[in-house]
């Protein structure tokens, strides 16, 4: 009986601990399938790429997230501006870790606006910097160049020109540039140019004075003045050449005559009658040389009365005697017109008599020259005129033409009126 008993205990334990073995089998084989289940219900992607820029989550790395899915590695310092590869670790469903690549990269190219040019053929060709503008990338602008060459524009006309815009990942952006290159072949304009200019020996001369130069597309074109053969000591006749020239190249040449004659301001000894002479030009202003010459010639017909009287050899002292008194015979007459002239820096000459076959007394009266030729003006009340030419004179105006520069030939406007009001004696 007790052996039964013995073998019956030993059954039981082998039995219960079978049921043991089977109940942790079927424990861990319970556990594997759940775990079989959930990563095929959950399957992990373990390499995933983003663009720069972006942002990244556990998404990413899963079909199904997982409820207790988790990045085991710290990924707040991930910067995803910048392209870099990173190793992670995520957690999932309490059994299972996996490592996991996060590659970020830049694939995006740059981004900007042309900025059309336009410049002439003879300009620097522009800066390629000069060519973009609102360039933007991510990781910012690696380079910028022309694409090609550029082309010749020496010849001017319209472009396309290629800019390559390059980020540090070999990114790049091509912009196309339209550039119009223009041409100037019109040379400057010379204004102000005073040809059959008279001056007087010793008188200072600014060629330049009034002369101006202008250009379409030259704000300062450049004035060359070629006076190099005048000499103003010299009484005589000069060609001065003027030649602007812009900065393309075109260039106007003129040339002006130029006179010198003898000029007399060198024998004025007496300051007293320029000084004289100088205050009465301060109220005698004029458009130009031959209005202020009419208005000068007014003056002496009504502040000079005629006194037939002689003397006063020299026209200077008649000139002072003249502007004092306010009365004198011809000779005072054009002699204060002369002197007032010279200070105004209008030729003039004292014309005498000659020849007159209605009388043999003498006359004085003058040429001046204003509107390019010498014209003949008398102050005195008893042959009063302006600007007259040869053939307008009378019998009483007959002088030695040989003597004097050539005349005017063509008649200039009447001035009638000018010598009405006379100055009394």
């Amino acid at each position: 009986m007790s052996v039964k008993r013995g073998k019956a205990k030993t059954v039981f334990r082998i039995v219960r601990i079978c049921f043991a073995v089977l109940f942790c089998a079927a424990g861990i084989a319970a556990v594997s399938i759940a775990s079989v289940r959930d990563f095929y219900t959950h399957p992990v992607l373990t390499d995933v790429t983003i663009e720069a820029g972006g942002s990244f989550s556990l998404d990413d790395f899963f079909k199904t997230v997982p409820q207790e899915a988790r990045f085991i590695t710290d990924v707040s310092g991930i910067d995803t501006k910048i392209p870099a590869v990173y190793g992670l670790k995520v957690s999932y469903d309490k059994y299972f870790d996996q490592e996991v690549r996060l590659t970020i990269k830049d694939t995006t190219a740059p981004t900007g606006k042309a900025v059309d040019q336009e410049f002439f053929n003879i300009d620097p060709f522009p800066s390629v910097n000069d060519c973009v503008t609102d360039l933007y990338d991510l990781n910012g602008i690696a380079d910028v160049k022309f694409k090609e060459s550029v082309p010749d524009v020496s010849g001017g006309g319209d472009f396309v020109v290629p800019v390559l815009v390059s980020d540090p990942y070999g990114n790049s952006t091509t912009i196309d540039v339209k550039m119009h290159v223009k041409t100037d072949t019109t040379p400057p304009v010379i204004s102000g140019l005073k040809d059959n200019r008279m001056i007087r020996s010793g008188d200072e001369v600014d060629f330049r004075d009034g002369v101006t130069v202008t250009d379409d597309n030259d704000p300062n074109p450049v004035l060359n003045v070629d006076a190099s053969k005048f000499n103003v000591n010299k009484p005589g006749k000069y060609t001065v050449t003027y030649k602007a020239t812009d900065r393309f190249g075109n260039s106007t040449e003129q040339k002006i005559k130029v006179e010198v004659w003898q000029s007399s301001a060198g024998d004025l000894k007496t300051k007293e009658v320029y000084r004289l002479a100088d205050q009465i030009l301060k109220g005698i202003k004029g458009k130009n040389k031959t209005d202020r010459a009419k208005k000068i010639y007014k003056w002496v017909c009504h502040n000079i009365a005629y006194l037939s009287k002689a003397g006063h050899p020299s026209f200077q002292k008649a000139a002072l005697a003249g502007f004092k008194q306010r009365k004198g015979n011809c000779w005072v007459m054009c002699s204060c017109y002369k002197v007032l002239l010279d200070r105004a820096n209008i030729p003039n000459l004292i014309v005498t008599r000659a020849n007159c076959k209605v009388t043999r007394s003498n006359h004085y009266w003058n040429l001046i020259y204003v509107n390019k030729g010498w014209y003949h003006v008398d102050c005195t009340p008893l042959y009063p005129f302006f600007m007259k030419i040869d053939s307008q004179l009378d019998a009483y105006h007959t002088f030695k033409s040989k003597l004097y520069p050539k005349r005017a030939k063509k008649k200039a406007k009447s001035t009638k009126g000018y010598y009405a009001k006379r100055a009394k004696a």
